[in-house]
């Protein structure tokens, strides 16, 4: 089809998107309030004044999201400012979120990206990757290549952190492969581009499962496995089943995204000839782009020392006591962050790397969102709503739950759409005390439920504010929400399967203690 007969389909496929969404945003507008009177005036039993109106909260919200008939940050917002106006919590309570310290990581972690950026290093990096001889001009392996890339550091560095270092990389690696594509193909590859992103985000929660350290709720999990349990699990014995669960997880959202985001070309022909001469004319790496990437070291560093010193010295040593304290994520990345303001770019004009004014046009839209998500988030549990929903989910399931097969499926599936709307730290601390504690009642092995449902909690793909990596991801403005939710509800389902599939038949085998 030539670029004459393509045109034509692109344009009225784009604006059937766009009545779509439109269509999508006026329903939003109607049934969003609606359902927030319903609940406010229907009878919840069991729930305190406060939960039984966060839950009409959390329902709007939700809706708005869904539909995005306001602007995601701002629906976000919402949920707070309606919590205090309702008598939920006080506002001092619902706005601390806002100032967490994983906002400051997401701020540090974008001024890096700036930086990078501002220097042309992302630029530098595309290339490299692309003119690699196994990519050998194929979008579809570059697309792999950085979800594999991204999997594999955050199996030892957070993935919020792992995102906001590979996406200006990402970004880079599409802007170069739409500028080689044909006129008539770029459309096709700007679908790519978000197969591309959303690849990369789920890769990175994803490889935060694979090893202890990887993320927050692995942590959790092994804490209370030791203080409750008194069992203890190191390094390699949740690599022993957390890495084949994660990389056959990776594996579907590579088939997923090769199938549902396809490149329209196979090979650029002329894709390794331009990335050649590309980095030919980039030259040698000028002395910003040498101390960007300095800066960008130093915060991989401090982001890695605390993980590094409680495997190498122990948790109860010192030095690792200091580095749990002082090198809290969001303190490494704002400390790096502003470096890159006060260190000159070496080019005689006597500007930093990063200028001020460049780095407050980061994508505050973005860290809104997250600040209101993570207030939703504590809010439900401080109510005690989320922990109702939990409970009464595993009673309407009934007689399934009482054998240690149905209580494992049901469980993960519940903690699965948990995690979509609340923070998955705060959905491991709630579920797996709980959880231990219905196991034993039964007389059930707690071990395979508070493994496979500590994994479940990193399984938040369907939302921007399910999971930081999302936010990041969505923030770009190259990922459309439904696009997002499809990829996450596939995933989901996936995920519960493979998760349970693991519990059920991988772990009878492995010895732990």
């Amino acid at each position: 089809m030539n670029a004459a007969m393509l045109r034509p389909v692109l344009e009225s496929r784009t604006e059937a998107e766009a009545r779509f969404e439109a269509k999508r945003r006026r329903l939003g507008q109607i049934v969003a309030p609606l359902v927030f009177v319903a609940m406010s005036a229907l009878p919840l039993p069991g729930l305190t004044p406060q939960a039984h109106a966060l839950a009409a909260i959390t329902s709007l919200t939700v809706i708005l999201w869904i539909t995005e008939a306001i602007p995601l940050a701002a629906a976000a917002l919402l949920a707070p400012a309606l919590a205090v106006l309702l008598g939920v919590t006080d506002a001092t309570d619902a706005l601390a979120p806002l100032a967490s310290p994983l906002i400051f990581l997401f701020m540090g972690g974008f001024m890096l990206a700036l930086g990078l950026a501002e220097q042309g290093l992302d630029r530098r990096a595309a290339l490299w990757l692309l003119g690699r001889r196994w990519v050998a001009g194929s979008p579809a392996r570059a697309s792999a290549a950085i979800a594999v890339a991204t999997y594999l550091m955050s199996m030892w560095i957070s993935n919020t952190a792992t995102t906001a270092m590979m996406i200006p990389v990402a970004l880079g690696l599409c802007r170069t492969i739409r500028a080689a594509a044909p006129v008539e193909d770029q459309p096709r590859f700007d679908r790519h581009a978000e197969g591309m992103l959303l690849g990369l985000t789920y890769a990175a929660s994803l490889g935060g499962i694979a090893t202890p350290v990887g993320t927050a709720p692995n942590v959790i999990a092994l804490g209370m496995l030791e203080s409750q349990l008194h069992l203890r699990i190191d390094f390699f014995q949740w690599m022993s089943f957390a890495l084949p669960t994660s990389a056959i997880t990776l594996g579907v959202v590579l088939l997923y995204a090769a199938w549902r985001f396809p490149s329209p070309i196979a090979r650029l022909g002329a894709l390794a000839d331009n990335v050649e001469a590309e980095l030919a004319r980039l030259g040698p790496m000028s002395a910003g782009e040498r101390r960007a990437a300095a800066v960008f070291m130093l915060a991989v560093f401090g982001w890695l020392t605390p993980a590094v010193l409680k495997l190498s010295l122990g948790p109860g040593h010192a030095w690792t006591a200091w580095a749990n304290g002082g090198l809290d994520e969001g303190v490494v990345a704002l400390l790096c962050g502003v470096l890159l303001c006060l260190l000159p770019s070496g080019k005689g004009d006597g500007k930093p790397v990063l200028a001020w004014e460049r780095a407050m046009q980061l994508d505050w839209s973005t860290l809104l969102l997250l600040g209101g998500g993570l207030s939703l988030g504590k809010l439900m549990f401080e109510t005690g709503l989320a922990k109702a929903m939990a409970g009464g989910a595993l009673a309407a399931v009934g007689p399934l739950a009482q054998s240690p097969l149905g209580l494992l499926f049901f469980s993960t599936a519940l903690v699965l759409v948990l995690t979509e709307i609340t923070s998955n730290v705060a959905t491991t601390s709630m579920m797996v005390p709980v959880l231990i504690a219905i196991a034993q009642a039964g007389g059930h092995d707690p071990l395979p439920l508070v493994l496979c449902v500590t994994m479940a909690a990193s399984f938040a793909f369907m939302l921007p504010v399910s999971t930081p990596p999302n936010a990041i991801a969505y923030g770009t403005g190259k990922i459309r929400i439904g696009s997002m939710m499809r990829f996450g509800v596939l995933l989901d389902l996936a995920g519960l399967f493979i998760i349970f599939a693991c519990g059920a038949l991988l772990l009878p085998h492995l010895r732990f203690g």
